[in-house]
């Protein structure tokens, strides 16, 4: 039997991918699978779907703002009270860094998106998406001279058809909002995932010891 794989599909605009990139990179019921952190765009796959933004859509954006500070305070997860300055805001750039990086160094995908998403979510900094504020998080993490050659990179238009293509592909597996989790289980089948609510259907999927409902993550119990 082989080891499960899961790829999250995910956009730093979505704060709920921002919880499931959370819980998976995290909780320890995830520690034995091979988790791929794939950039997509999600007002691309919002177009393709034909599916409306959820805030054009009367009372969803209020409740799913309820949602996701019930989801902050169920993980002791840093979250912001109010949606960042400009949501929803183009993630085009960023997320081309993303995709980038995730074929140059994908080791470190998930320690840049975690830091973006703190930025982002957690602090509620919006200019963390644009190139004055995700350059300094780079630069951090790789040095003056590596950033900017990921900077690069990313505005090459092929960058941008391959983030495309990873929006295309997410669609194609049945996607139509974010998160989007697909899995493999141990006996090589595959099945898709929408949103922090599947989670637990994740885990059953592939086979995992539940362990915590609460994803074992230091999680405050009010």
């Amino acid at each position: 039997m082989s080891t499960p794989r899961l790829t999250l599909y995910f956009d730093l605009l979505s704060p709920f991918s921002y919880v499931a990139f959370h819980i998976l990179k995290n909780s320890p019921t995830f520690t034995k699978c091979d988790i791929t952190y794939t950039p997509v765009l999600l007002r691309e796959l919002f177009t393709i779907c034909q599916n409306p933004p959820p805030i054009a859509v009367k009372n969803k954006s209020t409740w799913l703002n309820k949602e996701r500070l019930y989801w902050s305070r169920r993980l002791n997860l840093p979250m912001c009270e109010t949606p960042p300055a400009g949501f929803p805001f183009p993630t085009v750039d960023v997320q081309s860094i993303l995709l980038t990086l995730s074929e140059r160094d994908p080791e470190k995908v998930a320690m840049v998106v975690e830091r973006l998403y703190r930025g982002l979510w957690g602090d509620g900094n919006s200019q963390i998406v644009t190139p004055d504020g995700f350059m300094g998080v780079l630069e951090d993490v790789f040095g003056v001279g590596i950033a900017g050659e990921i900077l690069e990179a990313s505005k090459e238009p092929e960058t941008q058809l391959r983030l495309t293509e990873n929006t295309q592909k997410a669609f194609g597996t049945g996607a139509f909002g974010l998160p989007w989790v697909e899995c493999v289980n141990a006996q090589n089948e595959t099945e898709c995932f929408w949103g922090v609510d599947h989670l637990e259907r994740v885990v059953e999927f592939l086979g995992l010891e539940k362990g915590d409902s609460r994803w074992g993550l230091g999680v405050s119990t009010k």
